[in-house]
């Protein structure tokens, strides 16, 4: 069963702002942007899907019934570690490699 929530919710907001980061990064790549604003634009993405996951765990803290077995939980951590872990370089390679 899902659940609905609305697009004004904190995820939807901070969802927007990922995609907005995204665009950025992939602007630069694309124009050949130096490595200091490309690594500038990836650690924003970063931050920006840290967020996204931070929202999404308050969320389902909120409402418990969203995330009754814990599993939404486990692989928002999983998906976390693997955001804290990726530098910026690799931020830029995932992102372009994605989009080319």
């Amino acid at each position: 069963m899902g659940w609905s929530v609305s697009r004004h919710s904190e995820p939807s907001r901070k969802l927007a702002l990922l995609a907005g980061r995204l665009r950025t990064l992939r602007g630069l790549a694309k124009r050949d942007a130096s490595s200091d604003h490309i690594a500038m634009a990836a650690e924003k993405l970063r931050l920006a899907a840290l967020g996204v996951i931070k929202a999404k765990r308050a969320l389902n803290q909120e409402f418990p019934q969203r995330d009754p077995d814990g599993r939404k939980s486990h692989k928002l951590d999983e998906e976390e570690q693997r955001r804290r872990a990726l530098s910026p370089q690799a931020i830029a390679e995932e992102c372009s490699k994605g989009h080319a």
